[in-house]
This record gives C-alpha cells, structure tokens and sequence, in this order.
C-alpha cells in the first residue's frame, strides 16, 4: 500500500489560494526533474526563490506520495487560469527519478 503523506502548504501562501472546488476530473504531469523526489517537489513550492504561481495537490515517486493541498481546495497546475482545469481537477505530478515503473504505480494506486 501507498504510503500517502500530507504536508500541506501553509494557507497564507499564493500558491495555495483556499478556494474551494467540487472535484471533477484528474490533471496529470511530469515533474519535468529527473533527479527529484516527491519530497523534494514539495519543498520547493515554499522555497523563498520559487516565484511561480503554480502548485499540485499531489506528488508522487517510487516510495511515497506527498499531498500538498487539500483535494476541495483549488491548486494551479492546469495552465488555464480560472478553467475547469484549475477549478474542478486535482493536479497529480509524478517524478521521474528512480524506478519509473514503481512510480507509474504508485500514481495509479
């Protein structure tokens, strides 16, 4: 079973605007980071650098996955601003370090 980790980001901080959302469908990324982990995904949503407004409720890599916004709430990962994309989808990201095929997984589960 997948060990589902929830750390979320502080409620005062952009990337996590406390807007609720009735769930509709699932948005699905690559981090794009072939050396990250899903811990470290989630550190840099409150790293003091990150300037981009964008965030994920999920992330996941070949040992656990992190939860970083509530799945009521609306995250911005879906590049469409105010769309159904941002407003009715929980984003989900998977890393692309380690094994890749116990990630996929992982994601799935």
């Amino acid at each position: 079973m997948l060990n589902i980790k929830q750390d979320f980001i502080p409620a005062s901080a952009m990337k996590r605007p406390q807007i609720k959302q009735a769930v509709k469908y699932l948005t699905i990324h690559s981090t794009g980071n072939p050396k990250s982990t899903a811990q470290n995904e989630r550190a840099w949503l409150t790293n003091p650098t990150n300037n981009r407004q964008a965030s994920f409720h999920i992330v996941v890599d070949a040992k656990e996955a992190v939860q970083c916004i509530p799945y009521n709430e609306v995250a911005y990962h879906a590049g469409d601003g105010q769309g159904d994309g941002n407003r009715a989808s929980i984003g989900l990201e998977i890393c692309e370090s380690g094994d890749r095929k116990k990630t996929l997984q992982n994601a799935a589960e």
